[in-house]
């Protein structure tokens, strides 16, 4: 958080794209399938894609975030992205590049709880100015 702080001292524009369905973009590896099991009255299932409350669900996607974000002008935290841009045309730049590296990682947004280049974004719950 300290970093973001910092990071938003030098910025004017500023963008959060929230993830849809946070972990279940991920898929679980096949031979990890059998660990995801569940016994219901319609019978024995098993997840394709990591369900929230694994025990190592959260540091899995943080992991995934963190490799996202690697030489973006952009962080993360699980589902939350924001992107830091001095000027307009930067951040234009700066959005191009990340919604292309999310189109790789087959990643998609939650179009209703994205902002766009504005100068006031609440980010994790803080108003972030």
């Amino acid at each position: 958080m300290d970093d973001l702080l910092q990071s938003a001292k030098h910025t004017t524009f500023m963008s959060t794209i929230d993830l849809k369905s946070g972990y279940h973009q991920i898929n679980v590896h096949p031979a990890d399938r059998d660990k995801t099991a569940f016994v219901c009255p319609f019978g024995t299932f098993r997840f394709k894609r990591m369900p929230f409350g694994l025990r190592n669900a959260p540091g899995t996607f943080q992991r995934l975030m963190d490799m996202f974000c690697r030489n973006l002008p952009a962080m993360a935290y699980l589902d939350d992205i924001i992107v830091l841009s001095p000027t307009f045309d930067q951040h234009l730049l700066d959005l191009e590049t990340v919604f292309l590296k999310l189109k790789d990682y087959k990643l998609r947004a939650n179009r209703s709880k994205c902002h766009f280049a504005r100068s006031r974004v609440k980010y994790l719950g803080l108003w972030i100015t």
